[in-house]
């Protein structure tokens, strides 16, 4: 109980870098996943979400536009809590690892 509001600002660092990944597609298209993922999804966590949304994004762009974009949100989240980013990286393990190492550096 004494991570929840870490666990809490964990996920809203998450749901703000996959926002500003997703700057770059334009602000129509931007509201328009960000919709759809309200919409449809009914899970609790961020992580849950930022996954759907990466399914939802392969769907619509293909492999090589979702690897842009998930690399795109790993860079910005680890960049937000303070993380060195390298390549290649998948986005469940990023984001695991992420959450993490921001768990335990906030235990300390």
């Amino acid at each position: 109980m004494g991570d929840e509001p870490n666990i809490k600002k964990f996920d809203e660092l998450l749901l703000a870098s996959v926002r500003e990944a997703l700057d770059i597609l334009g602000e129509s298209t931007k509201r328009t996943l960000l919709y759809f993922l309200r919409q449809s999804c009914q899970a609790e966590s961020a992580e849950e979400k930022a996954a759907i949304l990466i399914d939802k994004i392969r769907e619509l762009f293909g492999e090589a536009g979702s690897s842009f974009l998930e690399s795109r949100i790993i860079r910005i989240l680890y960049e937000k809590v303070g993380l060195e980013f390298s390549y290649p990286v998948n986005l469940k393990e990023a984001i695991e690892n992420a959450r993490k190492i921001y768990l335990q550096e906030r235990k300390q």
